[in-house]
């Protein structure tokens, strides 16, 4: 074993500034784009881990994994031309389909990029769509702080019969604000013909919950098959999520990790046994100040 496999890379980072991020409106599962900051940010992203893999001797990233929200897609799209990789993005439901994709796809040389709804950002319940300062002027600063950050905290759930109304009249949208999920029947065909049961509040525990079976039998098992490096884009909660389980972060601590936009996180893990060896931020002075923003949302 080389110096370079005594540990695996795995890059973890939260999507590039999207248009909701901007206005501080609480994101969820409502799909939002890209600001021009955002896909900056992901350039830049792009650059930092390409610059650490060449003074490490490393590969750049052989799979990539995003959410199922556009943030993270678009993000990924950035981040992989930026690393001239020619990328295949593909939905995949359970750990046997993804298996297949990475197979199918690294035979033909190409970078799979798997796209899974378990890394979906913390489903928001009724608080997607609103500003933070409006549930902040509605909850309290003590509910709104348990609800964001106490490791079972739960917001009220949605009404989904009134999210999923898509259609506008001449008055504007006829669910009475402007922020919506997609209709889940057209954006989650894949996973309702499975069965799966998804959320309509969550908790961190909750999200911790629906991710760890495919951390552990797709994103490790991948990692220490092929090796060298990986790369997750996906959400505050879910890059929360990763940390806490890659590094055995207690429930009390995890409250006070927060997550930047845009900025890559690199996890190293033995790469005999996949267990924790460290973590660090590839711009941590910025990731600094980006994350002290995160914990001050809605609060100032």
């Amino acid at each position: 074993m080389t110096e370079n496999r005594k540990t695996v890379k795995l890059f973890l980072l939260r999507h590039g500034e999207s248009e909701l991020n901007h206005a501080k409106i609480f994101c969820g599962w409502i799909d939002a784009h890209l600001t021009d900051k955002g896909k900056d940010q992901a350039r830049s992203s792009a650059s930092l881990i390409a610059s650490f893999c060449r003074e490490h001797g490393i590969e750049p990233p052989l799979v990539g994994y995003t959410s199922r929200l556009l943030r993270t897609i678009e993000t990924m799209q950035v981040i992989m031309k930026e690393l001239r990789r020619a990328a295949v993005f593909q939905t995949v439901v359970d750990t046997a389909d993804a298996l297949a994709v990475v197979d199918k796809v690294t035979a033909a040389g190409q970078t799979p990029v798997l796209q899974v709804w378990t890394l979906n950002e913390r489903h928001y319940g009724s608080w997607q769509g609103q500003r933070k300062s409006s549930v902040l002027e509605q909850f309290g600063k003590s509910d709104y702080m348990l609800i964001r950050r106490d490791y079972n905290g739960r917001p009220p759930a949605v009404d989904l019969g009134r999210e999923m109304i898509q259609e506008d009249n001449e008055q504007g949208p006829l669910t009475g604000y402007d922020f919506k999920e997609p209709n889940r029947r057209l954006k989650y065909g894949p996973e309702l013909e499975k069965a799966i049961e998804l959320p309509r509040n969550e908790s961190l525990a909750d999200v911790i919950k629906r991710l760890a079976p495919f951390l552990n039998e797709v994103v490790l098992k991948l990692l220490h098959e092929l090796g060298e490096s990986a790369i997750i884009v996906a959400h505050g909660s879910t890059v929360r999520s990763v940390l806490k389980i890659l590094a055995n972060i207690s429930e009390e601590d995890i409250k006070d990790i927060d997550i930047p936009t845009g900025n890559p996180l690199v996890i190293e893990l033995n790469a005999s046994d996949m267990s924790f060896v460290r973590h660090f931020y590839l711009d941590p002075e910025s990731a600094r100040k980006e994350a002290e923003n995160v914990r001050n949302e809605g609060c100032n």
